[in-house]
């Protein structure tokens, strides 16, 4: 500031990645875009002294096609949660898995339960499936959830992997927000190819391995897995986990 000399520099601010599942306004993306900017850029100019913007020199927008998890085709369970026992993964030749998940939900049968029958072909039909796509997207269930108003439907994935021991992952990938009659819980599993929607039919059983502790439990939070002794301390937890997102043990 003394000599007078003028330093001036090329700085890129960017903005978060948003990704748009519902139709939001491009104008509402556009000023949380230019806001998150104006935060890095203050952040700059408390660093430096006496920066001073002068000017944009350029402003790109990115855009690409987001392709959101879905369910297709039949595939295999892997072994460690076939050995579970708390899984029906329906043996469906169609990209309707979702649809045979929900509809065995349901209606359960003690024998052959895998199977996609005449039978619940008919009692799916019973459900509302108004403008609803297949294979079903995990954004496309709220508006399954609006057309079908006594159902809630929460889906988990699950992850594999050797690092120094096997590791074995199942974790929320879309909770409902509605506590509704009828609770349907679902895995979605993928290859290297497809995904699939199989029935979640025993929660306790599926996570036992990796509950938040020691305790023998049969309740667990769904949106962060934490166990539970009695449905008091349940209901206790979930007032302020409620308030949260979902989240990855």
């Amino acid at each position: 500031m003394k000599t007078g000399e003028i330093t001036t520099m090329n700085v890129p601010f960017v903005s978060r990645t948003e990704i748009n599942l519902e139709a939001i306004g491009v104008s509402e993306l556009y000023n949380n875009a230019i806001e998150k900017m104006k935060e890095s850029m203050a952040s700059f100019q408390k660093r430096g002294s006496n920066w001073r913007f002068v000017a944009v020199q350029r402003l790109d927008i990115n855009t690409v096609e987001y392709k959101p998890l879905k369910g297709s085709s039949y595939i295999p369970l892997p072994k460690y949660l076939a050995d579970k026992k708390a899984i029906i993964n329906l043996k469906n030749e169609d990209n309707q898995c979702f649809k045979w998940c929900v509809a065995r939900a349901l209606n359960h049968v003690e024998e052959h339960s895998e199977r996609v029958t005449k039978e619940l072909r008919k009692q799916a039909q019973e459900l509302n499936w108004n403008d609803i796509t297949f294979p079903v997207t995990l954004n496309e269930i709220d508006k399954f959830e609006r057309n079908n108003t006594d159902l809630s439907v929460n889906v988990f994935g699950y992850e594999g992997f050797v690092k120094h021991f096997v590791k074995h992952y199942v974790y929320p990938l879309r909770i409902s927000k509605h506590e509704r009659k009828d609770v349907v819980d679902l895995l979605l599993i993928s290859n290297d190819t497809t995904n699939h929607y199989c029935l979640i039919k025993n929660l306790s059983r599926l996570f036992s391995t990796q509950a938040s502790n020691n305790e023998k439990s049969h309740l667990y939070c769904r949106r962060c897995l934490n166990s539970f002794r009695s449905k008091e301390a349940l209901d206790k937890h979930k007032r302020y986990c409620n308030q949260h997102a979902v989240v990855r043990p």
